[in-house]
């Protein structure tokens, strides 16, 4: 099995990159034709010359440098902060050998900023073949580069998401929390819930806000949510989603809706400062340096994000209502872990799920109370799931996906198909697989139906093997 990705890798070798995190693996996600990239209008710039500010002259310094490397280790140490540089991938050697596959020896061209602050900026290059390449650079108080990213401009035509499976339409919002027992930490959350009509004078939502998908390449994807449409009446089952380790929540918007059309409100949860957050009023939070034990360090803060999401879910005005009896936690990655741990810190989450991630929390050694899925990309279960599984008391099962891999558990297939590590055959079917089994699942241990499709193998989907089932069922 495929553990999570390691969460400070910071530039990556692959075609035309600089990324950070788990979006090493989106590299490729759009491809375009060298030579031929795809025309945009020039409103989408915000600027079209270098800025005078911090971040503005770091960019100009990386213009001028792209046309002579490799840029010296001296160099690099004058303009990155010691812990970008120190981390997995991010060494002088490193980071030279990406930029050749991304750019031409006479380096790069400034199109223009798409978002332009004193501390952080979008810039759109022309890179090798004349291929335009988004450049994300964050500075830290000392105007250091502390983030950055560099990736190809999705060109490739817009996708729509399968359609979710239910009978209702799904409505979604966007919501803002601040913990102020964690010094004003922010939390942005997506809700998806079944609307109380069919909502169809409502806009649809959009898959990524627009500096969002700049930083990341995302190509236009149309998803099938109404925005702001008014929920359905009474209290719902409520799924609490934690994402894979420097993920954003929006690329998971498949199962959400799916769930959402069969009933569910789902939470989806950015943990801010691992992945790019689009803020509401339009700012871009970036992460900083990451700390000295990064996975220990958003072990414990993922669930002190998750903790105060389930306070609160009775006290965000307005929309859908959570049925504070009936939560399931679920999560891809890091994200399994996450919700692992809400379990044995919150017995009343009533099952969990946790899709292709190893388990970093105590849970991996003291097991959860209630019921627990196991959705594997075609790999066997690590000692961590082996120990969590072994340590539980509820029902527990393990599936094997055969042809998965590790971000076979989100969007993707569908969003970025040619992007690496999203399966061998990507198809919209990846998706129709795992939305069956979640469904199942949650359907029998939070809402309290039988689920066929639990029992045994399938005919329908003879590509999922049980790899272990304990516990009364």
């Amino acid at each position: 099995m495929q553990s999570t990705p390691h969460p400070a890798r910071r530039w990556r070798a692959l075609p035309a990159v600089l990324v950070i995190a788990v979006f090493a693996m989106l590299l490729g996600a759009a491809p375009s034709q060298a030579g031929a990239p795809a025309a945009a209008p020039a409103a989408r710039f915000v600027a079209t010359q270098v800025p005078d500010s911090p971040v503005g002259r770091q960019l100009g310094w990386f213009i001028e440098a792209s046309a002579r490397l490799p840029i010296g280790a001296t160099e690099l140490h004058a303009h990155f902060t010691r812990a970008f540089l120190a981390s997995p991938g991010g060494s002088p050697k490193e980071v030279n050998d990406a930029l050749r596959e991304a750019i031409d020896a006479g380096g790069v061209t400034l199109l223009g900023l798409t978002l332009a602050q004193p501390d952080r900026l979008i810039a759109i290059l022309t890179g090798r073949g004349g291929l335009e390449l988004a450049l994300v650079f964050a500075t830290n108080r000392a105007g250091l580069i502390e983030f950055a990213s560099l990736q190809p401009v999705a060109a490739q035509a817009s996708v729509t998401l399968p359609r979710p499976s239910g009978p209702r339409t799904v409505g979604t919002d966007i919501v803002a929390l601040v913990d102020h027992a964690r010094r004003g930490r922010r939390l942005i959350l997506t809700r998806w819930y079944p609307a109380a009509t069919k909502a169809t004078n409502r806009p649809l939502a959009t898959y990524a806000g627009p500096l969002l998908s700049s930083a990341l390449g995302l190509p236009s994807v149309r998803v099938h949510a109404r925005l702001g449409a008014m929920s359905r009446r009474g209290r719902l089952p409520t799924v609490l989603f934690s994402p894979g380790f420097g993920t954003p929540r929006v690329i998971y918007q498949a199962l959400a809706e799916d769930l959402a059309s069969h009933g569910y409100l789902v939470v989806a949860v950015d943990h801010t400062g691992e992945a790019p957050v689009e803020l509401p009023g339009g700012r871009l939070d970036l992460p900083g340096a990451p700390p000295r034990h990064p996975i220990a360090a958003a072990t414990a803060t993922r669930l002190a994000d998750m903790r105060l999401v389930l306070r609160r879910l009775h006290t965000i005005a307005g929309g859908p209502r959570a049925d504070r009896r009936r939560v399931a936690a679920i999560g891809h990655s890091l994200g399994g872990s996450t919700a692992a741990a809400l379990m044995r810190a919150e017995p009343s989450i009533r099952a969990g799920v946790d899709m292709d991630g190893s388990i970093f929390s105590a849970a991996r050694k003291h097991g959860v109370p209630h019921a627990f899925l196991v959705m594997l990309g075609g790999r066997k279960a690590d000692a961590t799931i082996r120990g969590l599984l072994s340590h539980s008391r509820g029902p527990r099962l393990a599936l094997q996906f055969a042809g998965f891999e590790h971000l076979s558990f989100s969007d993707l297939p569908v969003v970025a198909p040619a992007g690496p590590d999203v399966g061998k055959t990507p198809s919209a079917r990846d998706i129709v697989v795992q939305r069956s089994y979640l469904r199942a699942f949650l359907d029998r241990y939070v809402l309290g139906r039988r689920s066929p499709l639990l029992d045994g193998p399938s005919r329908r989907f003879p590509q999922v093997r049980f790899a272990y089932r304990a516990g009364r069922r």
